[in-house]
């Protein structure tokens, strides 16, 4: 190559254009340490002094299509550039680092990105700015899941000392619905008149106020909040789940339910459906398996 000092001036620029902005923004003290400089470190390792001169062996490479090396000028995804020029306003650059990075100041850093700006800007090189690994990435939302089994023993905690149920015996009205968005759903009948009931949901953490809805047969659909466990819940899903794997094709839940009726209550699904088979499946009121059979 006829002009190597040129080329590897250039290296030097785009190695400076993907250097983490992390390496900027870093305290002061440190980023300018002439041990951890990153420009010494860079030419060090690549056999430049401080002015931006090769000081090692040249070695040859193939030019790419968006670098053709033509002797004073290089095209760069369609601009011709003026290696001479480049090289001079290099060197100014890293001159003027050097300068800024002896005054050890917090506002050194920025003035830092501003020259390297600048030179991009002369040069009618792509801009943008060096990447800024330390900037605040968007907070990804957790996906929802049925509640872990200290979370559902919670809700029922705070379900039984909701104010308007103190000293007083909770009946569930006929279903608790636990659902895959961590809510749960359920009806209690009316701590003063046993003749209504209040819908309410559990969801982030908290019971809503009740709400009335209109209820039937409410003595044969009711039961004893005491002799449910709601972290049975995620044992049911966890077997249910763990069966259906088993079976060719079958889908896999991500809520359950109880069910009540005649004074006792049941766990749903019930059910797992293959493309070939389908299984019938119970549970026992804690959550245990029952029985598991083909239909």
């Amino acid at each position: 190559m006829k002009n190597p000092k040129q080329f590897y001036s250039l290296f030097i620029l785009f190695s400076l254009l993907m250097l983490s902005c992390s390496h900027i923004t870093k305290s002061i003290d440190e980023t300018f340490h002439p041990n951890d400089s990153l420009v010494k470190k860079y030419n060090k390792e690549n056999h430049f002094d401080s002015n931006g001169e090769y000081t090692g062996s040249t070695k040859t490479s193939t030019a790419t299509a968006v670098q053709r090396h033509q002797e004073n000028t290089i095209v760069i995804n369609g601009d011709t550039i003026n290696t001479p020029e480049m090289e001079l306003k290099a060197k100014e650059m890293f001159h003027d680092i050097e300068l800024l990075k002896q005054q050890k100041h917090p506002a050194a850093a920025k003035e830092i990105q501003k020259r390297v700006d600048e030179f991009l800007k002369e040069m009618k090189l792509p801009q943008g700015g060096l990447k800024n690994t330390n900037a605040a990435k968007p907070v990804v939302k957790a996906k929802k899941a049925l509640l872990s089994i200290p979370d559902l023993a919670l809700a029922q905690e705070q379900l039984k000392r909701l104010p308007q149920y103190q000293s007083k015996q909770i009946m569930v009205y006929q279903s608790v619905h636990f659902y895959g968005d961590g809510s749960i759903n359920l009806m209690l009948q009316h701590p003063v008149n046993p003749k209504y009931v209040d819908a309410y949901k559990y969801e982030d953490g908290a019971w809503s106020a009740p709400k009335p809805v209109l209820a039937t047969d409410i003595e044969r659909r009711t039961f004893p909040l005491s002799k449910m466990h709601f972290e049975d819940a995620r044992k049911v899903l966890e077997i249910y789940n763990e069966k259906a794997a088993q079976v060719e094709d079958a889908k896999p839940a991500t809520s359950v339910y109880i069910s009540i009726w005649d004074g006792n209550m049941r766990w749903f699904p019930q059910s797992i459906n293959g493309n070939r088979e389908r299984f019938e499946i119970q549970f026992n009121n804690d959550g245990t398996l029952k029985s598991f059979r083909k239909e």
